[in-house]
């Protein structure tokens, strides 16, 4: 399989994954969206609040804007539409930088600016950590709404995978 496809692909699965996420949320009171846990980020609006951001700063990474690697706090987006705002602009630059993508982009070396530290790593690879991220903080967000009696929908890749295959045939 082309590595572009399997890109793309990654990252419409993300959209899909944070989708259902986004509206399992939608049922939480502003009490259980801002309840406190004793894992990952802290809350599950925090957690959203995080990976809305993680999506922009690597965005930002790839095409060298150093003004946009900055991950925003909870009270920048302070409920489900701010977030929903925020990804859908930051998913229109994921859109024209994945329409574009190339082989020799995803061995292309890029920086990450980081506490004072500089992070190299290929494009590529910089590409699939958004997907992966994602998912390990899907994961917390799961455990989040079990401990309140909740649960998410099933996000796995297989599931996604069912569905495409349903939509064409």
């Amino acid at each position: 399989m082309d590595p572009c496809t399997t890109c793309r692909d990654a990252h419409a699965w993300l959209r899909w994954l944070i989708g259902r996420t986004l509206g399992a949320c939608d049922g939480l009171s502003h009490e259980e969206l801002h309840r406190a846990f004793p894992i990952g980020i802290g809350s599950v609006h925090a957690t959203l609040v995080h990976l809305a951001g993680a999506e922009r700063i690597w965005i930002c990474v790839l095409e060298n804007d150093d003004a946009g690697v900055v991950m925003p706090q909870p009270t920048d987006l302070p409920d489900l539409a701010a977030i929903r705002a925020h990804l859908a602009a930051t998913r229109a630059r994921w859109d024209a930088y994945l329409a574009r993508l190339t082989p020799a982009e995803l061995d292309r070396v890029v920086e990450r600016h980081r506490d004072g530290r500089v992070f190299r790593q290929k494009a590529g690879d910089a590409i699939m950590q958004v997907p992966t991220h994602a998912l390990y903080h899907n994961a917390q967000l799961s455990f989040m709404f079990r401990s309140m009696g909740r649960s998410l929908p099933d996000s796995s890749w297989i599931l996604w995978g069912r569905e495409r295959v349903a939509q064409t045939a």
